[in-house]
């Protein structure tokens, strides 16, 4: 990435110059020129190795590419007369069609070099994932019989489980995904899909071509979707529904956020278990699992953070600080957050009326539930029903 010319980020290359470049004068300097470039060849740099080069920056952009021994080639924005030291190796590249730059040096001791370096020539940030297409995008509902053969192709694609359950086979093995699960079928992976409850599944499915190398980051493992990745999945399909102006360019940026902000989760989990033993990590999932379990089995009752570290025999603020590292969510998040996306599998799959649900899922009142269904779907409980029978 090019960087600031500042005195501590040039210091390994050379010093910025406090008198105006005209000002100049060093003993060992013996020409002086004027240089129009307009061509960048990655072969070839120069290198002064008994004396000092000065660069002045006159007309246009230009980059500054410098590399010693001992130390990371680096790139910077000239826009600052320097002074380099001896045995530094430079390059001045235009940003754009051309950059005019004035330089004094000893025309005896500098020499060009063309050979293999480790000067870094790129310029600007360069992009380590890349996603061009995306090739289908759909929320589906399926019935308890959803069953389908399977297929592989030679693109990537995600499901994300909203509702229900899901088996999948992937190249024979298989993975059950639960609600707020997803998972990645990479290029050629052969899978298949079936509901593998007595209730509806309705799932997310988004397949792309994407350029990535690390492709073991991603596939043959079960994720789940925090709130921060299910609010991106969300934007997807609010984006997908409206179809404005540049939808699809803001899908695909979506989706790359999805993957990149999966991939740092990923890295800051290997990191934590890199500092806790395995008996720790165990522990503190013991501890969030019997928590899920009594969320699970009392959801029709208030449930109090207290309650459940008493349940674990662990301090309030230990098991809230444990709860949101594994699960991404505070606790009383995910238990308003399960409420209302069990409430839509009871909208869907049974006969029971609001008010019923709303008391089995332990809302204060049939407003309650109306208003925080409404805030978190952004339609009220009845439209969604009546939706649902159209």
């Amino acid at each position: 990435m090019i960087k600031n010319i500042t005195k501590l980020s040039l210091a390994n290359y050379g010093t910025i110059s406090s008198i105006p470049y005209y000002d100049i004068q060093l003993d060992d300097v013996n020409n002086e020129t004027t240089k129009i470039i307009t061509t960048f060849d990655l072969n070839s740099y120069f290198i002064d190795t008994m004396n000092k080069t000065v660069i002045n920056i006159e007309e246009g952009t230009a980059v500054l590419y410098t590399y010693t021994p001992g130390n990371d080639s680096r790139s910077f924005f000239l826009d600052k007369c320097v002074i380099l030291n001896p045995n530094v190796f430079y390059k001045v590249v235009p940003l754009d069609n051309s950059c005019t730059i004035k330089i004094k040096f000893n025309k005896k001791t500098t020499s060009i070099q063309r050979s293999n370096t480790r000067l870094d020539f790129s310029r600007g940030i360069k992009s380590k994932l890349n996603i061009a297409k995306i090739y289908t995008l759909y929320y589906q509902e399926f019935d308890k019989f959803f069953s389908y053969k399977g297929e592989k192709h030679d693109f990537w694609e995600i499901t994300y489980v909203d509702q229900g359950e899901l088996s999948t086979l992937i190249d024979g093995r298989e993975f059950i995904l639960k609600q707020g699960d997803f998972i990645f079928y990479a290029p050629n992976q052969y899978h298949t899909q079936k509901n593998n409850s007595s209730v509806p599944v309705s799932f997310l499915t988004i397949s792309f071509k994407m350029d990535f190398e690390q492709e073991d980051i991603l596939k043959d493992k079960i994720f789940i979707c925090d709130h921060e990745l299910k609010s991106i999945l969300e934007k997807i399909l609010d984006e997908k529904n409206y179809n404005g102006v540049y939808s699809p360019d803001l899908i695909i940026c979506y989706l790359k956020e999805f993957i990149v902000k999966l991939i740092r989760i990923i890295s800051k989990k290997n990191s934590i278990k890199q500092l806790h033993t395995s008996m720790q990590v165990n522990t503190n999932n013991a501890f969030v699992n019997t928590s899920l379990e009594y969320i699970y089995s009392h959801i029709s009752q208030k449930i109090t953070v207290d309650e459940l570290a008493n349940k674990v025999s662990i301090s309030s603020s230990y098991l809230s600080r444990i709860f949101k590292d594994v699960m991404g969510v505070t606790i009383i998040d995910y238990i308003n957050n399960y409420r209302l996306d069990t409430s839509k599998v009871y909208i869907k799959s049974t006969d029971l009326s609001l008010t019923q649900i709303a008391e089995i899922l332990g809302f204060n009142s049939i407003h309650y539930f109306s208003k925080q269904f409404k805030k978190r779907y952004g339609i009220s409980p009845i439209v969604y029903s009546k939706s649902l029978k159209n």
